[in-house]
């Protein structure tokens, strides 16, 4: 149970604490270069049409304006050729149109003019002037319109989204066993990071320089280029910090490219910083699901059907799958039979992106509040359920899990929480007057983990810096990567600076799919051994070293700054004499870009359990989550405090999608009702509750040589689930569409 033998190091405090809290941190939209000017959208109104007619004339005579952008005289980038290579540095877009690339319009929001002005205030009054004539058409809005679109994708990245095991249709009408089907609903949901999108465009003759919020700089760099056919190293992409994500700044959205039109256009910089409102309509959200779960157990709650079918939507403009079933049903428990059916309707709505846990998020809710009710049916526990059920082997693929501990992750949780106190009868418990329930679910996330590269510069003062073009979303990378080198390089945590976030440096992946801790730390274990051959190769030619004229191969790190033979520490050599020696103030290594190697005998997938309590007044039903317990295995955990604090982030945010997050749309034009932080509610501190976060298992030294899986996603799977059941054993009442708000409520007195 003790989690400090599977964390690295002690727990650090943020690198980029200090800068951060002080102001110092600089933000991509916070840059301004030399006679930098400001963009301003002019947004479609209606869901799908076509322009008929731009006037600028007035909005072009006003006041500081440099350049008025539409389909008329935009400069023109082409298309980037469609290059979709899992583990690629090719980027990401999930909108598959050039901005401004024709007359069609087709979802309300899209971005139709850009007005360019010496000022922002001038760019927005002028922007208001420009007067734009639609021809509206009929738009597709619902599921039910777009039915005869409708598609069954067979692959999402790679992996396979319809799946089948055994008969399921059968053993569904086998008599005998105990069977539940529900239908369970999630809105359309909007990230709302602190800080929202924007990009800087700086031309230089044939060179452009952008300061992009993006979770991925190589994939804006490359994405970039190609519309502009430029060669790569002339489209610098510089985004030091990044204030929250949560998969909104993955893509390359329409304000990146139109920044660089714009700035093409005006001849000077340009500043295109994405308003909150338009977060909800032109950089992506996670889309709506319905999902109708069917399971079929014995008496003693063994599973021997699942049938997990999804419906969800994408846009006209870009294809996006959210795999509910195929991350869920499709590798949580053990059944003989298992199918996942997924439909996609294409309308005239943004399209939709990844956003935290895609597929897995709203997967588990579904799957999890319908194993809840099966316990009931079956009259069983929720935790027993699940054991009875646990999966020992991938259920689709049949190969082991690496170091699952998914029951020790039960055990722990149930013990912390007091799980055994619970009266399973539904509103049995109360606190004075108020209704008392406890839930739980499982969480899980795969591990994943794609190409990078890094670069170390060793001093001769025993300092080094360490390069690689990945991203700190807010989530501790900087603190974490620090960790990595010192453990494997051997320097001191304090003698480390870790730089990220420019394309400039050796390539890092997209910061998405928790992916970057487990790839950036096996570039940084390859970059380490690199670095230490190097210092052996000097060492062997020195006659002063003690390890003259040994073999180069035959040396390794032996301790924290100090290189030695690999058979006897004894005979060794430290960092700086080696340097001091050779006459060198500083060595240069950089690893190689190469594809991960993939282990195919086993399955690698983080687990865990969530455990809430949350207490209703029935005659004021707002649900209050009052205590959470998380127990996480995912690997080893690099460093503590952010590890920590990204489960508690993840949870709350769990806990957001349960009780208050909904993007609502007027069903008459397609523009989102709800477009602010006043009507989008999100957890705030007065919502938060405490959350005992607790991390168990090993290092999974099979999946990378640091031993770490991802944890900025697993968070908030399952959470959704765990209060939505709780809420059940509260009330009584199962409500099985989120989110689950007073009005749903009412009829609890």
């Amino acid at each position: 149970m003790a989690q400090t033998a599977n964390i690295l190091g002690p727990a650090r405090n943020r690198v980029d604490g200090r800068a951060k809290v002080t102001g110092a941190a600089k933000y991509s939209v916070e840059f301004t270069p030399p006679k930098c000017a400001y963009a301003w959208p002019v947004e479609s109104n209606i869901a799908k049409g076509k322009i008929a007619a731009v006037d600028a004339k007035e909005a072009q005579a006003a006041p500081g304006v440099l350049a008025i952008i539409s389909h008329l005289n935009a400069p023109k980038p082409k298309e980037p050729a469609a290059k979709k290579e899992r583990n690629s540095g090719h980027g990401i877009r999930n909108e598959e149109r050039l901005p401004f690339g024709d007359d069609e319009v087709h979802y309300a929001g899209q971005y139709v003019a850009l007005v360019v002005a010496q000022t922002i205030e001038q760019a927005r009054y002028a922007a208001g002037l420009v007067r734009v004539t639609f021809t509206p058409e009929e738009p597709l809005l619902t599921m039910k319109a777009a039915e005869d679109k409708a598609k069954k994708p067979e692959t999402n990245h790679d992996e396979h989204v319809q799946l089948k095991k055994g008969d399921v249709d059968a053993t569904l009408t086998d008599s005998g066993l105990t069977k539940i089907e529900q239908t369970y609903i999630t809105p359309t949901e909007t990230h709302n990071p602190i800080e929202m999108s924007g990009t800087i465009a700086a031309w230089d003759g044939d060179k452009l320089t952008l300061w992009d919020a993006t979770q991925f700089v190589k994939g804006v760099q490359s994405i970039v280029s190609r519309a502009w056919n430029l060669p790569t190293e002339n489209v610098r992409v510089i985004c030091p910090f990044v204030g929250g994500a949560f998969g909104c700044k993955g893509a390359v959205w329409p304000h990146v490219l139109a920044a660089s039109m714009a700035a093409k256009a005006a001849g000077v910089p340009v500043k295109f910083h994405v308003r909150r409102q338009d977060m909800f309509t032109s950089t992506g959200h996670r889309t709506p699901t319905e999902q109708t779960i069917a399971l079929a157990a014995t008496r003693d709650g063994k599973l021997r059907a699942m049938r997990h079918v999804t419906n969800t939507l994408t846009s006209t403009v870009g294809e996006f799958t959210e795999s509910c079933g195929a991350r869920s049903t499709g590798v949580m428990y053990d059944s003989p039979a298992i199918r996942v059916e997924e439909t996609v309707f294409p309308v005239n709505v943004s399209t939709p992106t990844f956003m935290r846990a895609p597929g897995e998020c709203p997967g588990t809710y579904a799957l999890e509040c319908a194993m809840d009710e099966l316990a009931v049916a079956l009259k069983m526990d929720p935790v027993q359920l699940r054991l009875a059920n646990h999966a020992d082997n991938h259920p689709i693929k049949n190969v082991p899990f690496s170091a699952k501990h998914l029951r020790e992750c039960y055990q722990v949780g149930a013990e912390k929480f007091g799980w055994a106190k619970r009266n399973a009868q539904p509103r049995s418990m109360r606190d004075g007057g108020l209704l008392v329930g406890w839930g739980m679910a499982t969480k899980t996330y795969p591990a994943h983990k794609m190409n990078a590269a890094a670069k170390v510069i060793l001093r001769a003062d025993g300092s080094a810096t360490v390069q690689c073009a990945t991203h700190d979303l807010g989530t501790g990378a900087y603190t974490a990567f620090t960790q990595i080198s010192s453990e494997q390089l051997g320097i001191p945590f304090e003698k480390v600076t870790f730089e990220l976030g420019k394309s400039d440096f050796p390539f890092g992946p997209v910061a998405g799919g928790s992916n970057s801790t487990a790839t950036v730390g096996t570039a940084l274990h390859e970059v380490a051994g690199l670095l230490h051959n190097a210092l052996a190769q000097l060492a062997v030619k020195d006659s002063k070293s003690p390890l003259y004229n040994e073999k180069a191969d035959d040396i390794t790190m032996v301790e924290p700054g100090r290189i030695g033979l690999k058979n006897a520490h004894a005979k060794s050599d430290s960092y700086i004499d080696i340097l001091r020696r050779a006459g060198r103030d500083s060595i240069e290594v950089q690893s190689e870009l190469k594809e991960p190697e993939e282990n195919k005998k086993q399955s690698f997938q983080s687990f865990g359990a969530d455990f809430v309590e949350v207490k209703i007044d029935p005659l004021l039903p707002r649900v209050q989550v009052t205590r959470v317990v998380s127990v996480i295995n995912c690997g080893r955990v690099v460093t503590f405090k952010p590890a920590r604090n990204q489960i508690i982030g993840g949870v709350n945010m769990g806990i957001g999608m349960a009780l208050m997050e909904a993007t609502e749309y007027d069903p008459q034009t397609g523009l989102p009702v709800i477009r602010n932080l006043a009507d989008y509610h999100v957890v705030t501190n007065a919502d938060a509750p405490v959350i005992d976060v607790t991390f168990v298992g090993e290092p999974d030294f099979a999946f990378n040589p640091i031993g770490c899986r991802g944890i900025g996603e697993i968070g908030i799977t399952g959470a959704a689930a765990a209060v939505a059941n709780a809420v059940y054993h509260a009330t009584g009442k199962r409500v099985r569409d989120l989110p689950i708000t007073p009005d749903k409520l009412l009829d609890i007195a």
